[in-house]
């Protein structure tokens, strides 16, 4: 039964999102409104309620462009979770205690574009695919699919420049 309403309620957001996508589409400048509810919002939340006034850095990698926030002060914001992070992304925002590694900002590239792609769904769909695994007796995080993609991303970026030698 929980899976039942769980794909209704995936069915609704897919729905949803290809509906937005339509309207971002035919109105491009909604673009921008629709990447800042709620990540990047959250993410200069973040930042700033570490005390940390500006980035550190923006890396521009392909289509997307990732706000580096490389300060131990984000330890602030590390204690609140359940698990060790190395990096985090919120929005375009990518936090970490200290600079980030070739292989991490690819992980994290990925979770940008997710956060494009899905928007304000991003967070209840990442969250409901833990739970999911959570269910079905697997590891939450590293089995969380928007993880695997990540984890995808990063080894096929970090492998190309080995293919090109």
């Amino acid at each position: 039964m929980v899976f039942y309403w769980a794909a209704v309620v995936l069915d609704a957001c897919l729905a949803l999102q290809r509906c937005v996508g339509a309207c971002l589409r035919r109105f491009p400048r909604l673009a921008d409104l629709w990447r800042l509810l709620p990540g990047d919002l959250l993410g200069l939340a973040v930042m700033r309620g570490c005390g940390i006034a500006v980035s550190t850095r923006t890396v521009e990698a392909g289509e997307v462009t990732a706000v580096l926030v490389e300060d131990p002060r984000v330890r602030r914001w590390f204690r609140a979770h359940l698990i060790p992070i190395r990096a985090q992304t919120l929005g375009r925002y990518v936090f970490a205690l200290r600079p980030v590694q070739d292989d991490i900002l690819a992980h994290e590239c990925e979770h940008i574009r997710q956060w494009q792609r899905l928007g304000p769904f991003y967070l209840p769909l990442y969250c409901g695919s833990s739970a999911v695994q959570f269910l079905r007796g697997r590891r939450p995080y590293w089995d969380n699919a928007f993880e695997v993609a990540a984890r995808d991303r990063a080894e096929r970026a970090m492998a190309a420049p080995r293919d090109a030698e």
